[in-house]
């Protein structure tokens, strides 16, 4: 049974499903991340929505990132509690962060991933330059940010033609802190850093990077990762914004700065979609920050400026309206009044042949219902999500989900929810959740919420499938079925319902067992897989889009293989819906661009570097696509061109159409990359 609470110690109180599932022991922490299983709960990230700025408080201290501009309505922070003494180490995780939500000015928080006490600095000087700072030696002419992990901040592809770093700036978000620092937890390294540990250690990097606290084994977010041949963060770094032969492609001009932003393990990793947004937003806020920086020591005018962001999940609103997508919207319009060459570049995602979406419309449905199988992997050894989304700017009079478990379980884990709220929930959005037990033990939780107060949401979580990892509990494995019952209130023509799955494979970095969920179409058969994109059935590949990536000024790029010019068969796509007159329609979130991702059926990914200097690797996914259009952008922005200058036009002589145009987009951007790789052999592995 979920434990009973004091208002002040309700975690729900204060933040969403994810979070009350996550940090509740007796619900999903014994089986999150290791970061949130075994992390302190003196020290953790979040989010605040609302206008104001989060304040100490005798229960916390609080700390505020770097920012673009101060007191945006999304404002992320890190917190310290001050609980000390018998009684901190014995009062619940969740109960105590409760306490010090309850005593911030502001209604509405989404807590984030713990951060590890050592990289909390004991001063943080806000509002000031980094130590030994010095600007590069000319005005770039572009900035090129990189959001990423395991990023090798020594290596020769970053270096100018005299041996000078061209990053400027690089913040290792999880690494050990100095005493002091001008970003609230971290390290900062700065190009005189860099350069300086260049001087002393030579060609010997990983010596560098161990003196640079970027590898350190007693800190699980920063490890050795540096020592691995090749990292995500070390290839798309090389490809948006290196110069090496193993990315093969025309080097870019010695004034295109870099600034970095090396994301926690677990955070890069981990691709549930829980924990991340203030970690990411602080990423992207840090880099326009210091690029005005950079721009106030010269002339004060703000450089032309593009992010490198190869990083997403699957499930989540795909309108964007979250919190990040909002944060990241008015950022980029902000800075476009300043600086009109402002570009964000993601990917579209990697997913759309898994059958992690569905789409539901009135015609789907029989007698005002519709059941979905949800299929859970026997050895999944973490929690698994589905999210169903309902029509936004809606209540549903006597709508309701149900769960039922595979057949041979006990009757009593049917559990079902009304997409209502619960009136003894007064503060924030509307809520209501129910356990899902077997045995008197929880295995999931069911919730129902109006998410920032405009779009109902329903989410069910489940444990591990794998009954050995010492909780004494375990989901049954199976076919689940998922049932949306409309009552007397029916689904209008028209509007339909989504469900995603989020994404739960397993990390190689992490090993973590998890075993991808799936969705299974129980009304019809589905179709052969030549057949599949060309179906409409309601669990489609159509709509696996990259869940933090449809905010309407973001560079979505989907992937292509360079020898068919096809869509690659991973590469995510839009969502479609069809008409009452039965014509197909794309989302407005479709794909700006299509960017090469493969060289061919028998060269898949791109290649570029690895993480020491003189290595190759090749990455596979829409990622490297997403840094092949970001290493454009560059150039057309160092020559005082637009940033899609040079992308093709797909269908200037006939309209495409629906099922391509949301896979594709109408540009396509040229290949940079490979042609001096030819004669070099690398190891390959999978990307984001």
């Amino acid at each position: 049974m979920y434990p009973h609470r004091h208002d002040d110690e309700k975690i729900d109180t204060y933040t969403g499903p994810y979070e009350r599932w996550v940090f509740s022991e007796d619900l999903g922490r014994p089986f999150a991340f290791p970061a949130i299983r075994t992390g302190p709960a003196t020290h953790i990230t979040a989010l605040m929505e609302g206008a104001g700025s989060p304040a100490d408080t005798d229960a916390a201290e609080v700390r505020v990132p770097p920012l673009w501009r101060a007191n945006p309505q999304i404002m992320p922070f890190a917190l310290k509690t001050k609980a000390v003494g018998s009684d901190a180490e014995t009062r619940a995780d969740d109960a105590e962060l409760a306490r010090c939500l309850s005593g911030l000015n502001g209604t509405r928080y989404r807590l984030n991933m713990p951060i590890d006490p050592a990289t909390w600095p004991i001063t943080y000087t806000e509002g000031t330059k980094p130590d030994g700072w010095t600007p590069p030696k000319a005005k770039p002419r572009v900035i090129i940010g990189v959001i990423d992990d395991g990023i090798p901040f020594m290596h020769r592809a970053f270096r100018d033609a005299v041996g000078d770093t061209r990053i400027n700036l690089c913040w290792l978000q999880a690494a050990r802190a100095d005493t002091t620092a001008a970003v609230p937890f971290g390290r900062e390294i700065t190009g005189t850093k860099i350069n300086d540990l260049r001087a002393e250690h030579g060609h010997r990097e990983i010596q560098a990077y161990r003196a640079a606290h970027a590898i350190d084994r007693d800190l699980p977010e920063v490890d050795s990762v540096l020592m691995h041949h090749a990292t995500h963060g070390a290839h798309i770094a090389g490809i948006a914004a290196g110069n090496d032969p193993f990315v093969g492609a025309k080097d870019l001009p010695e004034d295109a700065a870099i600034i970095a932003v090396q994301l926690p393990n677990t955070i890069a990793w981990d691709t549930s979609g829980f924990g991340k947004e203030m970690m990411m937003l602080s990423a992207i806020e840090y880099i326009f920050n210091r690029a005005r920086m950079i721009a106030d020591a010269f002339d004060g005018t703000e450089i032309p400026l593009v992010i490198n962001f190869s990083y997403g999940w699957s499930a989540n609103r795909h309108d964007g309206k979250s919190s990040f997508e909002r944060a990241v919207e008015t950022l980029i319009t902000e800075r476009r009044k300043l600086q009109p060459c402002t570009e964000l570049v993601m990917p579209t995602g990697n997913n759309f042949a898994n059958d992690m979406h569905a789409r539901i419309s009135a015609r789907d449905m029989t007698a005002g219902a519709y059941s979905i199988g949800w299929q859970l992997k026997p050895d999944d050894r973490t929690s698994s999500y589905l999210e169903i989304w309902l029509p936004p700017d809606t209540d549903f009079e006597g709508w309701t989900v149900t769960v039922t478990p595979p057949h041979g379980c006990s009757p009593d884990l049917v559990q079902t929810i009304a997409v209502s709220p619960d009136p003894t929930m007064t503060d924030g959005d509307p809520r209501r959740f129910v356990e899902l037990e077997m045995d008197g033990k929880n295995i999931g939780q069911l919730s129902a919420d109006k998410h920032l107060g405009d779009r109902w949401r329903v989410m069910l979580a489940m444990i591990p499938t794998a009954g050995n990892l010492g909780a004494g509990r375990r989901t049954p494995v199976g076919l689940w079925t998922i049932t949306i019952d409309t009552g007397h209130d029916p689904l209008c023509a028209g509007r339909h319902i989504d469900i995603w799955v989020q994404r739960d494979d397993d990390p190689t970095q992490l090993g973590t067992g998890g075993q991808q969920s799936h969705l299974v179409d129980l009304a019809r058969p589905k179709p052969p897989r030549p057949l599949a994109p060309l179906s409409l059935t309601p669990v489609r590949g159509f709509g696996c889009l990259n869940g933090i990536g449809t905010s309407p000024s973001t560079l979505r790029i989907a992937g292509y293989t360079q020898s068919t010019l096809k869509p690659s068969g991973y590469s995510g796509s839009a969502s479609v819906a069809i008409s009452t007159k039965g014509e197909v329609h794309v989302d407005a979130n479709l794909p700006a661009a299509t960017a090469t991702a493969d060289q061919g059926w028998f060269r898949p990914g791109l290649p570029s570097i690895g993480v020491l200097s003189g290595s190759g690797a090749r990455i596979i996914g829409t990622s490297a696509a997403a840094a092949t259009a970001t290493r454009i952008i560059a150039m057309n922005f160092c020559t005082g061109k637009p940033a899609r200058h040079g992308f093709t036009e797909l269908y200037r002589d006939a309209p495409p159409d629906a099922l391509t145009l949301a896979r594709t987009g109408p540009l396509r951007v040229p290949p940079v990359c490979g042609t001096a790789m030819e004669q070099h052999s690398e190891p390959s592995f999978n990307g984001v």
